[in-house]
C-alpha cells in the first residue's frame, strides 16, 4: 500500500518497497530549536552557562542550524503497512551517504518500518549543528507525511553514527522508544554525554529499549559497548540489551540478527525489568548525593579548585539527575 504524497510540497511519495533518494523536506523540528536543543543535549551547567552568556551579550542564538532546502534525505517505505501505522527508524550514517543494505530492506519490509537517513551527516560533520538536528528534522517530516505508530519510533546509527544515535535516544527519550546501536556507541557519563533532564531520564530508564548490536569480531567496539551497557545499567536504565552477530567484523547485522534486533526494539519492558529498575534507584540516588555533597563540602571549606573538579565530574556523570544542585554550585564557583 503506497501512501499519497503530502500536500506540503515534499514531491512524490515513495512507492511500497522503493528507496526514494535525495528527498527535500521543509518542516523544521521545534525539538531542534536552539533553547530546547541545548536544554536536552548539554549538561546542566553547560546549558546554564549558555543562557547566562546570551543574557550577558544580549543576543539570541541561531534558531535553526541547517537550511533544509539544501539538505537531502533517503527514504525507504516498506511494502507492509501495519494497521497502527508504520514503524520508523531514523538512521545516522558514519559517511556522507549510506547504502541501505538488502538485508535491512528485507527486514524493514517484514516489520513495516520506514527508514530515513540524512545525507551529509557523516562523521566529519558537526554533531550539534548538523547530525542531531538533521535526524530530528527527518522525524518531523516523516510523521507529517506518513501514518506512523508512535510506539515504534526508533533511532539508529553505525559506528560514528551510533555514537550520535545513543545521544539522540537519551536527549529525546520522549520521542524515540528505542535505539539500535551498531558498531560502538558513546558511553553515558563520559566526555560530553551527560544524562538528560529528569523527565527525559525517567523515560530513558523506564521505557527506552537500547539494543547494542556490534559484530563479534569487532573487538574494540565490543569492549566499548560493554562499558556503555554497564554505565547505562549503573544509571538504572532497564532496557539494555546485546543482540549481536557472531563472526561479524565492523559492519551492520545481517537479516537474521537484524530481525532479532527489531523484535527486541518492538518489545516493551517487562514488569520484572521495571521492578528491578525501581530497586536500582535508591543506590543511584545515594551515589549522586554523595558526589554532590563532596563537591559542596569542598566549596564550603574554601577549596574552590577541588570543588570545581568534583563539580565537573558530577555534572557529566549525573547531569539531569541533579540539575538544580549542580547549577547552584556552578554559579557560586563562577558567578
Amino acid at each position: 500500500m503506497a501512501p499519497a504524497a503530502h500536500p506540503c510540497g515534499y514531491g512524490a511519495a515513495a512507492a511500497a518497497g522503493e528507496l526514494l533518494e535525495k528527498q527535500t523536506f521543509d518542516r523544521y523540528s521545534p525539538l531542534a530549536a536552539a533553547d530546547e536543543f541545548s536544554r536536552r543535549v548539554f549538561s546542566p551547567t553547560t546549558y546554564d552557562r549558555l543562557l547566562r552568556y546570551e543574557q550577558h551579550i544580549g543576543q539570541r542564538p541561531m534558531e535553526q542550524t541547517v537550511d533544509l532546502a539544501a539538505e537531502r534525505y533517503d527514504v525507504w517505505v516498506p511494502e507492509n503497512q501495519p494497521e497502527r501505522g508504520y514503524g520508523l527508524l531514523v538512521f545516522v550514517s558514519p559517511m556522507p551517504r549510506w547504502e541501505l543494505t538488502r538485508d535491512w530492506k528485507k527486514e524493514f519490509d517484514r516489520a513495516g518500518i520506514i527508514y530515513v537517513a540524512a545525507r551529509r551527516s557523516g562523521n566529519t560533520e558537526n554533531v550539534y549543528e548538523r547530525r542531531i538536528p538533521l535526524a530530528l528534522h527527518a522525524y518531523e517530516n516523516i510523521i507529517a507525511r506518513y501514518p506512523v505508530d508512535a510506539e515504534r519510533v526508533y533511532v539508529s546509527g553505525f559506528s560514528g553514527g551510533s555514537r550520535t544515535a545513543v545521544r539522540i535516544a537519551a536527549a529525546y527519550a520522549d520521542i524515540f522508544r528505542g535505539a539500535l546501536l551498531v558498531g560502538g556507541a558513546k558511553v553515558i557519563g563520559e566526555e560530553d554525554f551527560a544524562p538528560p533532564p529528569a523527565e527525559l531520564m525517567n523515560l530513558l530508564q523506564r521505557r527506552m529499549r537500547l539494543v547494542y548490536s556490534t559484530g563479534g569480531n569487532d573487538t574494540p567496539n565490543r569492549v566499548l559497548d560493554a562499558r556503555g551497557r554497564q554505565e547505562m545499567r549503573r544509571r538504572c536504565v532497564a532496557g539494555v540489551y546485546d543482540v549481536s552477530q557472531r563472526r561479524l567484523d565492523h559492519w551492520v547485522p545481517l537479516a537474521r540478527t537484524m530481525r532479532k534486533a527489531i523484535e527486541r526494539l518492538d518489545t516493551p519492558l517487562s514488569a520484572a525489568e521495571l521492578a528491578e529498575q525501581a530497586r536500582c534507584m535508591p543506590g543511584l540516588l545515594a551515589q549522586v548525593e554523595a558526589d554532590l555533597s563532596a563537591a559542596e563540602a569542598a566549596f564550603a571549606a574554601g577549596d574552590k579548585t577541588r570543588a570545581g573538579e568534583l563539580l565537573g565530574t558530577a555534572d557529566i556523570a549525573w547531569g539531569g539527575l541533579a540539575s538544580e544542585r549542580l547549577v547552584k554550585l556552578a554559579r557560586l564557583l563562577a558567578p
